[in-house]
Parts: structure tokens; sequence; C-alpha cells
């Protein structure tokens, strides 16, 4: 018999030859089989018209199987030959071919469903606005966008180095309805806390964003204020090459004293290292060029748990969540977190810990062997301590006062630099009483000390900004100014005995060397600052911006 050409048994699924569609099965099947067949016998049609038979053992070589030999020849349908294999393998494959049905249905209901939306959105006037708007900022190299509309009209201001810097105006119409239309239209699914936008309320939420440049993904958060409402935009690059845009520390402004710490703490085999700092501080991107340290060889299980995922680190599992909103049910960050402990990761980076649920969560993970990188925010690096023990957090001092709890204390900040082709003498710009101060205080050699020009260069004026009034805008980039706290016995208990005071004064007086040397042996951040400043990279009048002014960190420190 010609039609008994055999191919063989498959034994398993993932030998199933590559096939077009399962001709025997479905609504309106090519080739007709009786009911009673239906989970013995399989016609598979390849390509090039081809097609081969799989049927269980009870089923082979039985009259439905020449019948369906023979109703494949009738579509003009060259026969390829039979495999044997077990009723099993036809079931998981029946199944496989209705979910792909399916499948073809949601994706064909879908796109006419994104046919209409991106109609929507290309003729959508107002989205078209909040397009040109953030992508005009992006080529601004702006890290956040701050609208702030009040009655008829609203102003758009930026946040460029650090420093916030004027845009223009707007009809307050224009604005809210290009913030309406991104939030309603293009907000990620579960990232709104309300359906619409609403300016009387507070609201947030994700916006992804295609631009001409790149795709951006828009933290928005806005408040309503007195006279109208402020909506900021925070801007977080998507772009897959995000791994080059990731600074290593020493590019960030890390000392290399402050480098071999920050590497040998995270590199240990157990304990936190916490970073402090502002909103907008760098702290994710320290954490980011960390865990690409820690990822190199890949030796290592690493999970990060972020609000969102700003950075794609090769060698690094990325779980981006979003934080419960109050109408969610189940709050997904503390999900992961759960999910966290399960995954066997040898090292963990969690986004902030901020309530008792992700302080418990960090508690366990450190007590149970795991390396943790976190954020938290607190003043200071060592009121890291105070921020974990508080009520909002709730550790316990003794826990967290630890050696095998603590691997290092981090507080960190962003100052601008001077632009090196228009900076001028800090004599031509500030009184000499201002920089007598750092002369008296700190011990720094005014003659040294540099400001930012007023008007700025071709090498750092921005086109489209408006001229600050107060000036010291020829600026050129930030850089991170940070006190790395390594934690001994002393000042472990200093901080277990809740004397605080106590402690910072200790850390402070292992300062052996002057404000304009290298070593930030017992210095805060603004003590970094100052050997920016000594060096004429920063301007006094951004120093003071800020960490405050001189008098108050001698009366604050005890420095006089």
């Amino acid at each position: 018999m010609t039609g008994l050409r055999s191919l063989g048994e498959i034994t398993d699924y993932k030998d199933v030859p590559p096939f077009v569609q399962v001709a025997s099965h479905g609504r309106a099947p090519l080739i007709q089989l009786f009911a009673c067949r239906a989970n013995h016998l399989v016609v598979l049609q390849l390509q090039n018209h081809e097609f081969v038979l799989l049927s269980t053992r009870f089923e082979y070589g039985g009259s439905a199987w020449f019948d369906a030999i023979e109703q494949g020849r009738r579509l003009k349908w060259q026969f390829q030959g039979a495999y044997l294999c077990s009723e099993d393998i036809l079931i998981t494959l029946l199944q496989e071919h209705v979910l792909q049905i399916e499948s073809l249905k949601i994706r064909e209901r879908q796109q006419q469903d994104k046919d209409v939306f991106s109609k929507l959105v290309t003729d959508s006037i107002p989205l078209e606005w909040l397009r040109q708007t953030v992508s005009r900022v992006v080529d601004m190299q702006a890290s956040d966008m701050h609208l702030e509309v009040r009655e008829e009209i609203a102003q758009l201001r930026i946040r460029l180095d650090g420093v916030m810097r004027k845009v223009g105006h707007f009809p307050s119409r224009q604005v809210v309805q290009g913030l309406a239309a991104g939030y309603t239209l293009l907000a990620q699914e579960g990232s709104r806390t309300e359906v619409a936008f609403n300016a009387l309320v507070p609201q947030s939420a994700l916006i992804a964003l295609d631009l001409p440049q790149e795709q951006v993904l828009l933290r928005y958060q806005s408040h309503p204020a007195t006279g109208g409402f402020d909506a900021v935009l925070r801007i977080l690059r998507v772009d897959q090459s995000s791994q080059d845009r990731l600074p290593h520390l020493e590019r960030l402004g890390y000392t290399p004293q402050q480098q071999q710490i920050l590497l040998e703490a995270s590199s240990s085999a157990w304990g936190g290292v916490f970073i402090s700092g502002i909103t907008g501080s760098g702290k994710t991107t320290t954490l980011s060029s960390l865990l690409r340290h820690l990822a190199q060889g890949r030796r290592r299980k690493i999970i990060s748990i972020e609000d969102p995922v700003e950075y794609n680190v090769p060698g690094v599992t990325h779980l981006s969540i979003q934080r419960q909103s109050q109408k969610q049910m189940q709050n997904p960050f503390e999900m992961a977190l759960l999910a966290f402990l399960r995954m066997d990761p040898d090292v963990g980076m969690f986004g902030e810990v901020r309530d008792r649920f992700s302080g418990s969560m960090a508690h366990t993970a450190i007590q149970t062997g795991h390396k943790l990188l976190t954020t938290v925010h607190s003043t200071s690096a060592l009121s890291i301590v105070s921020r974990l023990t508080s009520e909002q957090i709730g550790l316990r001092r003794e826990d967290v006062c630890d050696p095998d709890f603590l691997s290092l204390l981090v507080y960190q900040s962003l100052v601008p630099i001077n632009c090196p082709h228009c900076s001028v003498a800090a004599e031509k710009v500030h009184p000499a009483k201002v920089l007598r101060t750092y002369e008296r205080i700190f011990g720094l050699d005014t003659a040294k000390i540099r400001s930012a020009s007023d008007q700025g260069c071709l090498h750092c004026r921005v086109e489209g900004l408006q001229v600050a009034e107060e000036g010291h805008v020829g600026i050129r980039g930030m850089k991170v100014t940070a006190e790395v706290v390594s934690l001994d016995t002393e000042l472990l208990q200093l901080l277990r005995d809740h004397q605080d005071m106590k402690a910072r004064a200790y850390w402070m007086s292992k300062r052996t060397a002057g404000f304009d040397a290298l070593d930030m042996t017992g210095k805060e951040a603004w003590g970094h600052a100052l050997y920016e400043v000594a060096h004429g990279r920063l301007d006094p009048f951004h120093f003071e911006h800020c960490f405050g002014l001189p008098v108050f960190l001698t009366r604050s420190r005890s420095l006089e």
C-alpha cells in the first residue's frame, strides 16, 4: 500500500514538524473526519501544498486514515507520510491549534481597535502639541518639564543640569487639552490614578510617547494649586541602548576612594547598600552602575524591582512594576517583592524602601543572605538609620545597626558644573566678603574659585531658553557630590544607642584632609562639593543653592 509511508514515531511535542495549519479540525476543516476519530488522527498542512498525518497506533493504517489521505490528494496536496504518536501529543497539538485560532481572532479585534485608536491619536491636535513640546524639551536634554497653569496662561519651565529654567508660555486651554489627551489616551494600563483627566484632584500616570528622536516614558504627576494646577513630567528614556547611556561611577563624579568603597561594599556577600538623596539626585543611576559591575561575568542571579525600569542592564532581570493606586485590590510592588525571594537571587535591587512592607522585605532579604541595593529618602547618609527605624518603615534599631545588615550608607546630590569655556574668576562676580567666608571657614584659595558666566557661550547656551534673571547660567552638565560612610563598630554602637548627633560628630572627626583635598573621609556631601568649588568647577552661587550659606553650615556642623 503506497499510502503507508511511515516517518517514524513522535514522542515529544517539540518533534512535531513545522506546519501551516491543522487541516482536519476547526469550524470549517478542509479535511473531514468522523467525530469519533477526532482525538486519534490529525492532518497537518505543510509548506508548498504538502501534508502529513499524525495518528495513534489505534488509527494507524485504518479506513479513516486512508480516507484522510485521499481527501488531501483531491485538494492537490502532496502526501509526505505519516507519524505515529500518542493521544496526549495529539490533544496538546489540538489545544495549541484552538489557542492560535482564538489568539488570531483577538489580534484581529485588537488591530481593528488599534487602527481606530491610531487615527484618533494621529488626528489629535492636543496630542500633537504635547508631542512637539516634549520633543523640544528632550532636544534641550532636560530631565523634567514643569507646566504651571494659572487662569488663562500656563508657563513651561524645565530642569536642566539641576537648575530650573524658563522656556515660555502657552494658552492654558491648549496645555489642559494636551495633558488631558496624553493622560486619557496614552497612559499605560493600570498606571492612572483616575480614569479620565481631572485638574481638580492630584493625579499620576505613566505616559508612553513616540517622538521623532526616540520613544520616551513620562512619569506624570499633577496637583491643584491656587488659581490652577501644576503638572510635572519626568522624562525617562526607554530606548534599547540605555546601557550605553549608563555612566560609570567615575563619570558620575565619585572620587577614586569612594568608587573603591562602593564596589567593595556592593560585592560583599551580604548586607545592604543604602543610597539616599532628594528626588532627581541620580540615585537610580548610581545603583544601576553598581548592578552593571556586579553583572559582569554573569556569575550572579540579579533581580531589580523598579517603578519603572530606567536602565536595562545586561545580566540583570528587571521587574518593571507600578506602585499601588487606591483603587487596586492587589499591590503589584508587594507581589513582586514576595516573588523576589522565591526566585533564588544572589543580589536584589529595590527601587525604594519607603513603607513598612518594603522595609520588612528588605530586612527579610538581607537576613536570609541576599545582597541588597536600594534607595531611601533621608537628609544625610547617617540619617538613613533614622529613616529605616521611623514609624513609616518600622524596622528596629538593633536589627538595622548590625554589621550583617548595613554594608554602606551613601548620600548623594547633583551639582551643576561650570562650563570650562566661559567660566569667570569668582572675584569678578562675588563680593569679597562672601569669598573671604570660604577662605576663613573652609581654608579655600579664593583665587582658584570660578563662577558660571551670566549669559553662557556657544558651548553651553541652549537655544529656546530665556536668560535667567539671576545669571550664573554658563553651566554644562552635572556631577555627583556624595558622602560614603563605612560603618565600624563604634559608629554602629552610637547609632544603635540613638546617639545620632554623636555618631555624626564621630564620623566628621575622621576628617584629616582639607576641603580642597581629594580625600573624602569624614566629609559630608557638601564637603565633596567644596572640593569642586576649590578647584573652580562649581560656582559658589550654586553651592549655596544646593547646601545653604557657609555660615549655616558653620553653625550646624560646629566648624568654628
